[in-house]
């Protein structure tokens, strides 16, 4: 009874894992496994980022073969790149049926290198190597796809596994980094804009990844490779401009709720079609929090404005409480109208500041808060943020120029973070501090 009520209770209890060095070795109760469980539990569709050798896939059949034997007739689906990875994944759930005791384990059916049946219970755990159209003569209860970033025809595997988990079947995707080019990422990045939790699992909540176990696993490894496999780095490209943004550094674990007594700013590009604005605040301990965003789509000056006063009640602030909104230089031009979008900021209430920089000074000084010379990260990104998080990682130098491309769609987020910093960083030159343009506040 207690096993069909807890999964923890089933792995701590009577699960046995084959590791390469102890060998036969009882299912570890640490508790970033147990949180794992939890989530696991608790989500529909669960994506894992993680570092390498976390007992993640061991954890992942035991949960999925303890759905098979306690939650009633299931068919589970298990998925991975290659044959021998699948086989394996099914050699791993054969090993822990083969060490539960006698009395628990269900009667088999079928016992195949690909299928395990629990034939009485009516369950059936099913381990396919990845092609186009694996899933697609099942009709899963559940799924675990397996080093789901290294899988090939990932994007067909998806379209053919959609139906069955629109219906109600649950779906476990694992893995570690394989950079930024495949579908794992891609959701990941989207998170809970396409329906995903997203559960990251770092090699220092193991208890026993100490600083002696660091160096010798860094041994022969790049910093490249260290960072894909054991940092979870999605970066990979060499065109992206801030290669130093990472979703695990530089990711709130839940959003950002508005501090009465932190200074608050917004920081707005005006953008032809796509609006943006962005809303931050800075801690005590000088780190920038990107917590709220939003973007128009051929809104007008006075809808962005209405937007912007909506999202500030919705946090519990006014006007009185931003210190200012940083903007484009260029927004102080007056169009055909004769009104510049900067009076119409001002006319409107809002403390407007801007500063002439050149992109690539703005660039590099965004590059310094994400990562200082001593490795110490200043700026973070509440999830709530998920286009300005999405840009940064799409965000890309024009190739044969020094500059980044402009599309029209993610340059205006990114804008909109440089004239931020630019503007909370104005630095000496000449001896003293030259002030930033400064529309809509007293003169001190």
């Amino acid at each position: 009874m207690q096993c069909a009520e807890s999964p923890w209770f089933f792995l701590t209890r009577y699960v046995f894992t084959q590791d390469p060095i102890l060998g036969v070795t009882g299912y570890p109760g640490y508790p970033y496994l147990r949180s794992l469980i939890l989530a696991m539990q608790h989500s529909k569709r669960l994506l894992v980022p993680k570092s390498r050798q976390m007992l993640v896939s061991w954890t992942a059949v035991g949960f999925f073969l303890w759905k098979a034997i306690y939650t009633g007739p299931s068919m589970i689906l298990f998925l991975s790149r290659g044959e021998s990875s699948a086989m394996e994944l099914l050699v791993r759930a054969r090993f822990i049926y083969d060490h539960l005791p006698r009395w628990m384990q269900p009667t088999l059916g079928r016992d195949r290198r690909d299928e395990l049946e629990l034939k009485k219970i009516g369950s059936r755990i099913i381990s396919l190597p990845a092609t186009s159209d694996a899933p697609r003569m099942h009709s899963p209860s559940g799924v675990f796809w397996d080093e789901m970033a290294f899988t090939p025809w990932d994007e067909d595997i998806w379209a053919a596994l959609k139906p069955a988990l629109d219906s109600g079947g649950t779906f476990l995707g694992v893995s570690s980094s394989g950079g930024p080019d495949n579908l794992f990422y891609r959701l990941v990045s989207r998170g809970r804009t396409d329906g995903f939790d997203i559960h990251r699992i770092h090699y220092s909540q193991h208890p026993l990844r100490n600083n002696d176990w660091i160096a010798e696993a860094r041994k022969g490894m790049s910093q490249v490779r260290w960072d894909r496999e054991q940092e979870i780095s999605f970066a990979g490209i060499a065109d992206r401009v801030y290669c130093e943004f990472d979703l695990v550094r530089h990711l709130l674990p839940e959003d950002w709720a508005w501090h009465p007594e932190f200074p608050t700013y917004r920081s707005i590009d005006f953008g032809y079609c796509h609006p943006f604005v962005q809303w931050f605040q800075v801690t005590p301990e000088g780190t920038i929090i990107l917590f709220d965003e939003w973007e128009g789509l051929n809104q007008t000056t006075e809808e962005m404005i209405t937007a912007i006063r909506r999202i500030d009640e919705r946090h519990g602030f006014s006007e009185k409480q931003v210190a200012w909104t940083s903007c484009d230089p260029a927004g102080k031009a007056r169009g055909e109208s004769g009104i510049s979008p900067v009076e119409r900021l001002m006319h409107a209430g809002i403390k407007v500041r801007f500063r002439n920089s050149s992109i690539r000074d703005g660039i590099d000084l965004v590059k310094s808060k994400l990562k200082d010379a001593s490795g110490r990260i200043n700026l973070m990104f509440s999830p709530r943020a998920e286009q300005s998080i999405q840009h940064m990682q799409l965000y890309r130098w024009r190739p044969g120029h020094e500059e980044p491309e402009k599309d029209h769609q993610v340059d205006h987020s990114m804008d909109a973070l440089r004239y931020f910093v630019v503007n909370y960083f104005a630095r000496e030159s000449r001896g003293g501090l030259i002030p930033p343009r400064a529309l809509g506040m007293p003169r001190s």
